[in-house]
């Protein structure tokens, strides 16, 4: 039998569904020795709105502070509004402002992005739970 991982991250897009909703899934759909270390990173709904949670280091980055919706269940909405936020930058939006990812993720206060947003929240807490069970917390 396969030993299972210490830490295991599953990511899917939430389109739409709750966190705890799409975590749940992912969870019946593990097997039950590997539930132990399994860490989900569902952004709800999509994946770009956690590019646009943190607007300070978005603006540090791209050169535009864009506003934070409500959260919105539009297909594509936070697609257009990370490309519209790169243009406001006075960038070009090649890959409609993914391409802005690493340098994003790089800069971000996960603290005050997860304020913004639940489920950036809930991944960086469960992320970093996960890790403190098997690296020595230093005092």
């Amino acid at each position: 039998m396969i030993e299972p991982p210490n830490l295991l991250i599953v990511g899917i897009d939430g389109n739409c569904k709750t966190f705890q909703k799409a975590k749940q899934e992912i969870l019946e759909a593990t097997y039950d020795r590997w539930q132990e270390g399994v860490v989900v990173a569902c952004p709800d709904p999509h994946i770009e709105r956690w590019y646009l949670a943190d607007p300070e280091s978005f603006f540090e980055v791209v050169g535009y502070r864009p506003a934070i919706a409500q959260k919105k269940c539009k297909r594509d909405y936070y697609k257009q509004s990370l490309a519209q936020a790169v243009r406001q930058g006075g960038h070009p939006a090649t890959l409609g402002g993914i391409e802005f990812a690493p340098e994003l993720v790089d800069s971000m206060d996960f603290y005050r992005a997860g304020h913004n947003d639940r489920s950036l929240k809930a991944f960086v807490d469960d992320f970093r739970n996960a890790v403190r069970r098997y690296v020595p917390h230093r005092t």
